[in-house]
């Protein structure tokens, strides 16, 4: 077996993102019959051996809370004693995200610890053995299904995907790359955790929106068995390429787009349309685009009247995470979105109280 050392004692990165505690839940689990924990865990993820192991002193109860998306099932799960668990091959993928303590995870001829810092990364049609879930170990457990999966690998590509792909085991989540996952995954949990949001068309579109960005940044940052082919060198430049996402944006600002929806527009593969938007632009596809709402929302807001709402105007324009849109805002354009809708509203005033006046006059001649 391959295996991975690190340094244990750094400071834990993925303290930053402070992982929510609880995700609103289609399942929630907590017991110390470990008989009743096994049957929820495995009719939620997949049938595994699970036994207790070492003293059995158990530290808390165990604990699991889940809830099934359009392509992925996300838990949380804590056994409060040491546990293995062996669930043989999975039939799809999945990833472990520790939120405390580690766990260690073997997947084929690979194994690794997973810690806060280090994710596992598990592929289909291998032998996944957990041979010690430590008692104090959290973890966030993301079952993503194997045609979504593939089917995003397939729009990256530009075409269709005739075999299974074999990731790393280990996901360093201290990388520009697995940090940025990992902020994905934390946005997702947050809008899941929500106490506020209510079942909506909207909050369905961003949550399903989310759920690929999570599965395209997995294939596009994550080593795997295809990345050669993902990082491929691109073709020459194709300005009609980047004219079909252009209309198409035009068309739909306030859709939500991956970087395979995109593609999939452009009739390129992902990775030679973001070096287009690179050579043409200077950024990124998904930089440009925020780039044209944030303009669409300045507009709209300079146009504003007393019945605009900075959210309502957000939304409309695909901002769907309201506190990541002021930021990118502010620092844009200098000024909060607030701060431009009273400005807007401030050089108003006297043109409305001017027609007032006019009015009031008219009404008096009469």
């Amino acid at each position: 077996m391959t295996g991975t050392a690190r340094n244990r004692g750094a400071e834990d990165p993925s303290a930053q993102f402070a992982l929510s505690p609880r995700i609103n839940s289609t399942l929630r689990c907590v017991t110390e019959d470990i008989d009743e924990f096994r049957q929820n865990l495995n009719s939620v993820f997949y049938p595994a051996e699970v036994n207790l192991v070492g003293d059995r002193v158990r530290t808390a109860p165990a604990e699991l809370s889940a809830v099934r998306l359009n392509h992925l099932t996300i838990g949380r799960a804590r056994f409060g004693n040491e546990a293995r668990v062996d669930p043989g091959d999975l039939g799809t993928y999945h990833v472990n995200v520790p939120v405390t303590g580690e766990v260690v995870s073997w997947c084929g001829d690979q194994q690794t610890i997973a810690t806060p810092r280090h994710a596992a990364v598990f592929t289909p049609n291998q032998h996944t053995i957990l041979p010690l879930w430590q008692a104090d170990a959290t973890q966030i457990c993301i079952k993503i299904d194997r045609a979504g999966l593939e089917g995003e690998l397939a729009h990256i590509l530009g075409r269709p995907i005739d075999r299974h792909i074999r990731f790393d085991l280990d996901m360093d989540l201290t990388s520009p790359a697995g940090a940025r996952w990992l902020s994905t995954l934390k946005i997702l949990l947050d809008t899941l955790d929500d106490p506020t949001n209510t079942p909506h068309p909207g909050l369905m579109s961003q949550i399903e929106y989310l759920e690929r960005a999570l599965i395209s940044g997995l294939l596009v940052q994550q080593p795997h068995s295809m990345t050669s082919q993902v990082y491929a060198p691109t073709e020459a430049s194709n300005p009609r390429a980047i004219q079909k996402v252009l209309d198409h944006i035009e068309s739909f600002p306030g859709s939500q787009y991956t970087i395979g929806d995109l593609a999939v527009i452009a009739g390129v593969g992902a990775r030679q349309l973001q070096n287009l938007f690179q050579e043409q632009f200077g950024m990124s596809p998904t930089t440009y685009i925020r780039q044209i709402r944030l303009e669409g929302v300045q507009r709209e807001l300079q146009q504003g009247d007393d019945t605009t709402k900075v959210g309502d105007v957000a939304f409309s324009w695909g901002f769907n995470h309201l506190g990541r849109f002021a930021q990118h805002y502010e620092r844009k354009f200098g000024e909060t979105p607030s701060q431009t809708l009273r400005t807007a509203l401030a050089s108003s005033s006297p043109t409305r109280n001017a027609n007032a006046t006019v009015i009031s006059s008219m009404r008096s001649i009469r």
